[in-house]
């Protein structure tokens, strides 16, 4: 089955041509040339990718991006003439999977969204079980196996840890580990999120500077590695 796309990208000569080349890709294809129609044509279809851009009029990409997020884990590549590294940060916060400045190459743009598309591939799905570096996750009975030992967590450093487990390669900061897992609004400097990754660091022997399963993205957030 098709992987589908969908480019939200004001210049139409842009949106165009990744169009006609995606489409040689083998994917399906859909446009929406402004953030409003892009969050109307996300809803109205079954969407595996997105490709947005950040400049455009009404809605801006970071809002369409957070707008998105709200009920959607689907992969985001953010478009944009912007190479400041604080913009790339901000898209990131707002829960992009990868950020490619114009002007761009299409064929990286392909390989980048086929890397995305088959992220995951090093860790293993059976029934209710993750599989992961010597990691065993039960979803269904909280429990977490390693070297044929259960590591007691707590059911919070649970969910972090599943959470992470479930979107490999997706980087998530503080915020939205908290909304997801608390499920209450996240107030500025709160380190009940950091506490909670450190506890679950030392109780998965997680190495402080080499981390094997918890990686640390500097000024962002936080990940558990996909395959590349």
């Amino acid at each position: 089955m098709k992987s589908r796309l969908l480019i939200v990208e004001d210049d139409k000569d842009i949106a165009l041509m990744m169009k006609e080349y995606l489409l040689k890709e083998d994917y399906e294809v859909y446009t929406a040339f402004n953030g409003e129609d892009g969050i109307k044509v996300f809803k109205e279809n079954t969407i595996d990718f997105i490709l947005l851009d950040v400049m455009m009029p009404g809605i801006d990409g970071f809002t369409v991006l957070e707008k998105i997020r709200g009920f959607s884990s689907v992969p985001v590549i953010m478009l944009t003439a912007k190479g400041q590294q604080m913009d790339k940060i901000l898209a990131f916060k707002r829960g992009c999977d990868d950020y490619i400045v114009k002007p761009f190459d299409l064929v990286e743009v392909s390989l980048r969204i086929t890397a995305i598309l088959r992220r995951g591939n090093n860790i293993n799905y059976k029934n209710s079980l993750i599989m992961y570096k010597g990691l065993t996750i039960d979803k269904d009975q909280y429990k977490v196996i390693k070297d044929k030992g259960e590591i007691k967590l707590t059911k919070k450093e649970f969910e972090i840890l599943l959470l992470l487990m479930e979107h490999p390669g997706r980087v998530y900061t503080s915020e939205m580990i908290y909304n997801k897992v608390w499920k209450d609004t996240y107030v500025e400097n709160d380190n009940t999120v950091i506490t909670h990754i450190g506890n679950l660091r030392e109780k998965l022997g997680d190495k402080v500077k080499d981390p094997i399963f918890i990686k640390t993205i500097w000024g962002v957030g936080y990940k558990v590695e996909k395959d590349n």
